[in-house]
């Protein structure tokens, strides 16, 4: 039986008529052709679910699914139901891909016999053409040196867009409805049931910051959602892989951190943020002296124990991608 090389790329719309076109475009100028592109419609009020219409007209790779309005988790879902292509890969419709993606893509599975392949965004806040980076330097890991990696936040960005991935790592699993880090909540789990993973430098998801997306919204009682994931990530590391408890103690200790900078002080937040000092008791010393943590969580902690005060005016001035 010939390998199913077909690429399900699944791409979730929801007011996004001001920018669809631009997505779609993309993912048809690709120069790997053997693709099955899924447009769901998340029950979008604008005339977005009428533009998937009219594109699946002028290109029968196209097929568009009509669903009310759910999420991005359940469009996603959806998607994932309706996929026949032996890998998948997720576009967020306000985003773009360089054109040689899913060829650089499906090589380095297909080379390596890689059930994920996860590459680098290329971040751009002015609607302008991404800085995409084409030459790479690739590196091959098995699941836990990968899942590592993610945790420590030491070279494995945890986004589901940046990945190609076998359809087979998604059997029996979905991504969680209702949730804020959606993707983080899966993709330690996703990268569990893959026995290599490739990881490669090139920079080939342009990724659209804009002021009314997720990434750049304001903290809100969601943004909470971070730290039952976190705990989540210790009791898979204790029941699947206790070399891994390490790198969850400092994935904790980074979400932590990141609701103590940000969370309001008013009542709404007064359980979060005690949440999170409580994590920050528990596992900041440990994390602190372990060789594993990336620089910026070590300085971020010992600003947290010895000198408080200076602790959000110099973290913020990291660049937070790095």
């Amino acid at each position: 039986m010939l390998e199913n090389k077909c690429i399900s790329v699944i791409v979730p719309v929801y007011k996004v008529e001001d920018y669809l076109d631009r997505c779609v475009n993309s993912i048809l100028a690709q120069t790997y052709e053997d693709l099955q592109i899924l447009l769901v419609d998340d029950g979008s009020p604008d005339g977005s679910g009428a533009m998937c219409d009219a594109w699946a007209l002028r290109d029968s790779r196209i097929r568009v699914i009509h669903k009310p309005n759910g999420g991005l988790s359940s469009a996603r879902n959806a998607g994932l139901e309706k996929a026949e292509g032996g890998y998948v890969m997720f576009i967020d419709s306000d985003d773009v891909i360089h054109p040689d993606t899913c060829r650089i893509l499906m090589e380095l599975a297909q080379t390596h016999r890689a059930q994920i392949v996860s590459f680098e965004p290329a971040h751009t806040f002015d609607d302008g053409q991404p800085p995409y980076v084409l030459h790479r330097e690739t590196a091959v890991l098995t699941a836990e040196e990968a899942i590592s990696r993610m945790w420590y936040q030491t070279g494995f960005f945890p986004s589901a867009c940046t990945k190609l991935y076998s359809r087979s790592v998604f059997e029996n699993q979905r991504f969680a409805a209702g949730i804020l880090f959606e993707d983080v909540q899966i993709m330690h789990r996703l990268l569990w049931k893959a026995k290599t993973v490739v990881t490669t430098s090139a920079a080939l998801y342009g990724y659209m910051h804009r002021g009314e997306s997720i990434t750049t919204n304001t903290f809100s009682h969601r943004d909470l959602d971070i730290l039952p994931i976190a705990q989540e990530m210790l009791e898979f590391a204790q029941k699947e892989e206790p070399s891994l408890l390490g790198a969850a103690k400092a994935y904790c200790v980074t979400a932590a951190m990141r609701v103590e900078l940000n969370a309001p002080q008013t009542a709404e937040f007064t359980q979060g943020r005690k949440t999170a000092r409580e994590m920050l008791k528990k596992y900041g010393v440990g994390v602190l002296t372990d060789r594993h943590t990336r620089t910026k969580t070590r300085c971020a902690l010992l600003l947290y124990f010895c000198c408080r005060p200076l602790l959000r005016p110099v973290y913020k001035r990291i660049d937070r991608w790095k």
